[in-house]
């Protein structure tokens, strides 16, 4: 019962609720022009989650096997796995976890292109590489990392608005809250690379922490990505007349100044553990009240 209970944590990481109200962003900004489809916008909360599910334990595996996951300190929030670090659960039943996540996420985007629009079909392609590549590869180049997430995660709201609303129409306006979404997943990354980072460097990444080289750099990105999160928003509020309950978002800001204050602070994991939930809680609120702003 242990057993079941140690691969049960490994797969349902606290992270998935990135994909889970991403997905929610992009239905919620579907249903605000018009009736959505039910069961399809549950089913593609499903395929989003597995989605990231499948990341997630592919890393799990790939920085096992390489031994960074051996050297990084653990916290709730960064290190990698304690799981697998520990032998709690076998490396490589975790990557036949994340495999067999990845193809049934796959074969639901798959469906969704034949039922909906062949445009799901592209996500299915981006969602592969993020997939399969990003851990091995895409870490490897230059501050591409964050960036390369927060389009990851904003194709996770772009295909659950087309898949919920049926179609593509409106999705230019929805954009302004999903693509803000999106860009919460990579600033999550960012900030909970900064433990990480010696080690990182000594295994060839080349995150943004690694790039910018002193923590007071990292803070002022993160702190401009933030920034520009709002601001998009603002826009899409001001100038395009979305829904003016978009700016409950808004109520996050104050928390951004803790964090950077605690990046630019960092001396040790166990220290700094308290800024990453800081920032946890700031993203999760983010997403929840973009949710309820398209709710009212």
């Amino acid at each position: 019962m242990h057993l079941i209970k140690d691969y049960v944590s490994e797969a349902f990481e606290p992270t998935l609720l990135l994909a889970f109200l991403c997905s929610l962003v992009g239905i919620a900004a579907a249903a605000s022009y018009g009736s959505i489809n039910l069961a399809f916008s549950a089913l593609v909360v499903v395929g989003a989650v597995l989605a990231q599910m499948s990341v997630n334990l592919i890393n799990d595996y790939q920085d096992y096997a390489s031994g960074i996951d051996r050297e990084n300190t653990k916290t709730k929030f960064s290190g990698g796995s304690a799981l697998v670090s520990t032998g709690a659960v076998k490396h490589r039943h975790v990557l036949y976890m994340g495999i067999a996540a990845a193809v049934i996420s796959g074969l639901i985007g798959i469906f969704f292109a034949i039922a909906v629009s062949t445009v799901i079909l592209l996500l299915v392609v981006v969602g592969a590489i993020a997939i399969f590549l990003y851990t091995k590869y895409m870490m490897r180049f230059p501050l591409l990392p964050e960036p390369f997430v927060m389009f990851a995660f904003s194709i996770v709201g772009v295909g659950s608005y087309i898949v919920a609303h049926g179609s593509l129409t409106g999705l230019g306006l929805a954009l302004f809250a999903i693509v803000p979404a999106g860009m919460l997943g990579g600033i999550a990354l960012l900030v909970n690379e900064v433990p990480d980072a010696e080690i990182d460097k000594k295994y060839g990444r080349k995150h943004a922490v690694i790039v910018l080289s002193t923590r007071r750099r990292v803070s002022y990105y993160y702190i401009a990505l933030m920034s520009i999160t709002y601001a998009i928003v603002i826009f899409g509020v001001t100038a395009l007349s979305l829904t003016p309950f978009l700016l409950l978002a808004l109520a996050t800001f104050p928390v951004i100044g803790y964090v950077a204050s605690g990046m630019r602070a960092y001396k040790n994991p166990q220290g700094y553990e308290k800024y990453m939930a800081a920032n946890v809680v700031v993203i999760v609120v983010y997403l929840m009240l973009l949710i309820v702003a398209y709710s009212l």
